[in-house]
């Protein structure tokens, strides 16, 4: 990938932006929207374009730059001491827009707060193969030079905004066609003003409603078009963060009438945690929710890193709380817990982890609880349980259950009322 700028702001970030530069490398320019940025509170992380291509056409491995941007985006903010993981924004320029746009189109969902790309042309020059990923739809081609075609995607997974001077017909066709784009029109010369526009209400708070916990990594999940219940949920994410699964199982749930409160758990333990500290939060959340909502029942769900640390975190819940509690339903259940991300964790290395998860699922007895494996998963925790404590289910897969959400809402819902 090369060196890497980092223009710091001057107090804790309201955001992290990634930025690829254009065919020059990371010239005057790039690091002046940078520094723009910067003084509008953001943590900047500069990528030379070039540099980040041939770094990618050297590898003896098919092409998605997800890899390289996400690892540097959690290595940045652990660097940093950041106090939460605070999902990217990237942006790329010319060259930079066209493999910012393949990024996203090859990525996991949600791994991006969105996606911005200035001077946008759908074609990068190269030789080696893209990864079939995501969504990314791409061609080989030979003139005028040895590359790739990039085609509209109508399933991104997050935000993307294309911003031009006088877009030509063929942009707007394809931002068109890829459904969820947007395009926006510059007015000459003041592209970095567009810009800075546009990305705003990415690094901007959220509005806060009083009844409500704030500060906290939370993903709102609802449908409008579903059936009234009485029923919410919370979901704690696994260490990747709110992306793939977790989101999957989440709009499954919102489409049966359940709204969903997704827990970030890659942001929330980014810092070190404690159980009471978390039973505090997640009280909150259950608290503030159930009386917005006016959904007095709660599902707890916790999927991998989320669903080790969930029987420590229900523990200590408050007695109103927890009597709200109608099922918990751990997936992907390790044999320890840990109330911190590590770095380790996410390279599949050993980290000392001090919580095992069977005594803390034993002080939960009288709980409804639902253990979910895979056939394939060698080191699921579920066989552990005394007997009695929670019902077993195995399905099809391994720790990822084949991404079949709708099948393990089933379980989760099943013998419920709602």
């Amino acid at each position: 990938m090369g060196l890497i700028a980092v223009y710091r702001p001057a107090g804790v970030p309201n955001g992290v932006v990634l930025a690829l530069s254009g065919s020059n490398g990371w010239d005057d320019d790039s690091a002046d929207t940078a520094r723009a940025l910067a003084a509008r509170g953001a943590l900047v992380a500069g990528i030379s374009t070039p540099s980040f291509l041939t770094a990618l056409q050297a590898s003896h491995r098919c092409i998605n730059p997800n890899y390289g941007i996400i690892a540097l985006a959690r290595d940045l903010q652990h660097r940093l001491a950041l106090p939460m993981y605070s999902k990217p924004i990237l942006i790329g320029r010319g060259e930079g827009a066209a493999l910012a746009y393949a990024t996203l189109a090859a990525g996991p969902n949600g791994a991006y707060k969105a996606v911005f790309s200035q001077d946008f042309t759908p074609l990068l020059d190269g030789g080696r193969s893209w990864c079939r990923s995501g969504s990314l739809k791409v061609a080989a081609i030979a003139r005028p030079h040895h590359g790739f075609a990039f085609a509209p995607s109508r399933r991104l997974p997050s935000p993307w905004i294309a911003l031009a001077e006088a877009p030509r017909p063929a942009l707007q066709r394809f931002v068109a066609r890829t459904g969820s784009g947007r395009l926006v029109t510059v007015a000459r010369g003041e592209g970095e003003v567009a810009l800075l526009s546009q990305i705003r209400p990415f690094l901007a708070a959220p509005p806060a409603d009083a009844a409500l916990p704030t500060g906290l990594p939370l993903n709102i999940v609802t449908d409008a078009a579903a059936p009234r219940t009485d029923m919410m949920a919370v979901i704690y994410s696994g260490d990747g963060g709110w992306v793939g699964l977790d989101k999957d199982v989440a709009g499954q749930l919102a489409q049966a009438g359940i709204p969903v409160v997704g827990v970030d758990s890659l942001s929330y333990f980014w810092s070190e945690r404690t159980p009471h500290g978390a039973a505090r939060d997640l009280s909150a959340i259950i608290r503030g929710y159930s009386r917005h909502w006016r959904r007095p029942r709660v599902l707890l769900v916790g999927y991998s890193f989320g669903a080790d640390v969930l029987p420590y975190i229900v523990g200590g819940l408050p007695a109103p709380q927890r009597a709200q509690v109608r099922r918990l339903s751990l997936l992907g259940l390790s044999p320890s817990a840990d109330f911190q991300f590590h770095m380790s964790s996410w390279l599949n290395m050993d980290s000392n982890r001090q919580y095992p998860t069977i005594p803390a699922i034993a002080r939960l007895r009288g709980l409804p609880m639902l253990c979910v494996r895979g056939t394939l998963e060698n080191d699921s925790a579920c066989p552990s349980i005394p007997q009695g404590l929670a019902q077993m289910v195995v399905v099809p897969g391994g720790h990822h259950f084949d991404r079949n959400a709708p099948l393990l809402v089933t379980h989760m819902l099943k013998g419920l009322t709602i």
